[in-house]
């Protein structure tokens, strides 16, 4: 039966449905910030070329000259000799020959530019004017020349002068517009962005309703289907509708595995007596019921809290995880699916406690391919959480280490918990202590390894109080043999 209606989009993943909103908001973000910087950055520039064209030229003006009239006349009054012209003050007019040239270059008006040239027309004809001063020998004559073509009201200096006070002039017009226009944009920028954000913010919660709605009411679905399979009832319910891939393929995973356990059930009456219980137990270490349950509903609890990203790898580790559960109904596998096992209920896990629980897991890579009993390792990370960890104040760790020692395989879990004292540890090592609470139990753990690999083989433990517990699996050095 085909769980797309009409009324469902096309399937997507969460991440998918995720990026929809995200990629063109921040597209639509960058091109906005993109063209408000050019714009703004535009103003800024040629505001601040005017300002420094009005500063110089202000500087230029009040300077240029009183300096060079002085200079020159000085120089007038000085006897002549062979050093005459090369005394003339031609560091005032090289300076300003350069701070002209400088202007012309950052100036945008056409009327200063015209000023600019003038100006620097003027300041090649005093360098004339001067050498025939410093190679005048008659002081009257240069006195004569001094004022009519250099600092007279008609001398070149006075006509600079003139000219660079209506350059300054315009200057300062032109910069009291750009500062204008900076105003007006940037008020206008301002406005836009407050319109653009308003109609982002709204478009975000939109989105992000319809998404939450999309996750929640099939992990609700899902959370019933759990319900009912806590109750032991396999019969196999209708498939949810949903249109996100990650939900589609639990749904599909939880369906195939209710398949499956009632097969294996079916199968079970039959099998020989002796093997009935281990058999059940090992059903009930696939299913556990009541990990499911809880997990599910930490995924609609995620899913309402709009935690999109806890939701994706919450459900993407509970479907590695189940999906490794039944690897085809198979008792043996490698150490390395074992790990995948491993990782996909601590992800679980970690996720539910965040606050209380960190892991670590280091095995050797020339033991992973090896062949163990499935799911040895999950009952004592299991047991490490709610015996452990969850027992103590403050954030725990479990490490999970693996290698080769001796030529056998020695697989430790670690917690820093509460540990046990010497007379629970013995206990437990003699095989009284049992924890069969929907989960395989450490007993049965041992029971198995011992069933595939011999009396050598099984659980070992250490502990001291407040400190941890460290249970050591040991299996043959090649693995056990495939039946």
């Amino acid at each position: 039966m085909s769980k797309e209606t009409d009324s469902f989009p096309a399937k997507q993943s969460i991440t998918q449905q995720i990026n929809g909103l995200l990629v063109p908001i921040f597209f639509m973000m960058a091109v906005m910030v993109a063209v408000f910087s050019v714009m703004l950055l535009s103003l800024n520039y040629r505001y601040e070329d005017a300002m420094q064209s009005m500063v110089i030229a202000a500087d230029l003006n009040k300077e240029f000259k009183d300096n060079l009239d002085l200079a020159m006349y000085n120089h007038v009054i000085q006897p002549r000799n062979k050093n005459s012209k090369a005394q003339l003050p031609m560091d005032e007019l090289n300076n300003a020959e350069s701070v002209l040239t400088r202007l012309e270059s950052v100036t945008t008006l056409p009327d200063n530019q015209w000023r600019l040239q003038s100006m620097l027309n003027m300041c090649r004809n005093l360098r004339t004017y001067m050498i025939e001063i410093a190679e005048t020998d008659s002081y009257d004559t240069r006195m004569e020349l001094l004022d009519k073509n250099i600092r007279g009201e008609t001398g070149l200096t006075t006509l600079i002068q003139e000219y660079m006070h209506d350059f300054i002039h315009d200057e300062v017009q032109q910069l009291a517009r750009l500062r204008a226009d900076l105003i007006r944009k940037s008020a206008i920028l301002i406005g836009v962005t407050v319109v653009v954000l308003i109609l982002l913010f709204l478009s975000i919660v939109t989105y992000s309703m319809v998404v939450s709605r999309r996750i929640s009411i099939p992990v609700i679905a899902l959370t019933e289907k759990a319900k009912q399979f806590g109750k032991r009832d396999f019969s196999r319910a209708k498939p949810i509708e949903t249109n996100i891939t990650e939900l589609e393929i639990l749904d599909d995973s939880f369906n195939e595995m209710t398949d499956h356990i009632s097969a294996l059930i079916e199968k079970q009456i039959e099998n020989e007596r002796s093997l009935h219980q281990a058999e059940l137990e090992l059903l009930q270490a696939q299913i556990n019921p009541h990990f499911l349950y809880n997990t599910l509903d930490s995924i609609a609890i995620l899913a309402e809290s709009d935690r999109e990203e806890d939701v994706v790898n919450m459900i993407t580790s509970l479907s590695t995880f189940f999906r490794n559960s039944l690897s085809e109904g198979e008792d043996i596998h490698t150490l390395r699916a074992e790990m995948a096992q491993a990782v996909s209920y601590l992800e679980i896990q970690q996720i539910r406690y965040s606050d209380i629980l960190t892991y670590s897991i280091d095995i050797a890579e020339d033991v992973q391919d090896c062949l163990i009993p499935k799911l040895i390792l999950q009952p004592l990370i299991e047991n490490a959480l709610y015996h452990g960890i969850k027992n103590r104040r403050g954030r725990g760790l479990i490490t999970i280490t693996g290698g080769r020692e001796n030529n056998r395989i020695l697989l430790r879990v670690r917690d820093n918990g509460i540990g046990m004292d010497s007379e629970r540890l013995e206990q437990l090592q003699n095989g009284i202590y049992q924890q069969k609470q929907g989960s395989f139990g450490l007993w049965n753990v041992h029971q198995r390894i011992r069933l595939y690999c011999g009396d050598p083989y099984g659980l070992s433990f250490e502990s001291i109080p407040s400190e941890g517990t460290t249970v050591t699996v040991t299996l043959p050095g090649n693995g056990v043999n495939s039946k």
